[in-house]
């Protein structure tokens, strides 16, 4: 698929963090632009936070975001956001992790210094960790940090357990750390999506369509071939190893596009629910704010 050349279009701007499930469309943008609808562009942030912030100064209008986030911030702010992919699922990709010193003291009565982002992901894994695992929430101190900085906490006896993501999972289990819970026991609740301001949805569909289909379905492809450029330039990104990047990739469920349309027509309706009543029950909102699918996705 390529695009050639084209007149001059309204650019259009998509931010995320460096998740691995996100990787692939930076791995793309960079080695691939002919492969991009014309005018869009790509910018991979440090953070959620720094992510939510482009959205709500209206610097990006197509963002990548876990569904917990999409729907906190559709929620907490009048962006008016739809879903237009279900990219992937996280089956184990998405953790707790504990320092083996710190193991012992689970089962105790003693605060739990949790490192995790400031983001509505990291509140969710937390509060489903804690959920699932019987444990007070009285006990927890909530250290926010950077996933940059997750690792050397832990290191350094700063946090007792941190919540993260892949890559920075793998960085921490080289360091001794143990998955104490991670998303394989709450499947298909952890999923990642691209959501786009709907006024922007409806002017831009033509290119949009064509980012969500054949762009991402090139890109996952190339994602999913280890000898490709586009696996070679997601080691760099995310400093792994060809073995700890396929060991990872199979931690996480990839939907193509027509896979994804599967999903929102059978099951969305039932998981963005089950998410929305984690989130409200955590204090993230007062209500849930529906996150519809973008007009035309399903046709």
């Amino acid at each position: 698929m390529v695009f050639g050349c084209q007149p001059q279009h309204e650019p259009i701007n998509v931010v995320g963090n460096s998740w691995l499930g996100y990787q692939p469309i930076y791995a793309q943008y960079k080695l691939h632009p002919e492969q991009q609808p014309p005018g869009i562009h790509i910018t991979m942030l440090v953070s959620d936070i720094s992510v939510v912030r482009m959205l709500t100064n209206q610097a990006a209008s197509v963002a990548m975001l876990s569904l917990d986030n999409a729907i906190s911030l559709n929620s907490r702010t009048n962006l008016d956001l739809c879903i237009a992919l279900v990219m992937s699922s996280s089956d184990g990709a998405d953790a707790v992790l504990a320092s083996p010193n710190f193991l012992p003291m689970l089962s105790k009565d003693l605060p739990i210094r949790v490192g995790m982002e400031d983001s509505a992901l990291a509140r969710y894994v937390v509060s489903r960790w804690i959920e699932k695992k019987a444990i007070d929430e009285t006990r927890l101190q909530r250290h926010i940090l950077l996933p940059p900085g997750h690792s050397s906490a832990l290191k350094n006896d700063d946090v007792d357990v941190i919540a993260t993501y892949a890559p920075f999972t793998q960085t921490l289990k080289e360091q001794g750390a143990e998955v104490i819970f991670s998303s394989q026991e709450i499947p298909d609740e952890i999923i990642d999506t691209i959501v786009i301001r709907q006024d922007v949805w409806l002017t831009h569909k033509e290119r949009l369509q064509a980012f969500i289909t054949d762009s991402w379905d090139t890109a996952l492809s190339e994602a999913q071939t280890p000898n490709s450029d586009v696996f070679k330039a997601m080691m760099k990104l995310s400093n792994l190893s060809e073995n700890e990047l396929s060991q990872t990739m199979a931690q996480l469920k990839f939907y193509d596009s027509q896979r994804s349309r599967e999903f929102l027509a059978t099951r969305y309706a039932e998981v963005s629910n089950i998410v929305s009543n984690h989130l409200a029950e955590a204090g993230l909102f007062t209500a849930p704010r529906s996150l519809p699918i973008c007009d035309g996705v399903l046709q």
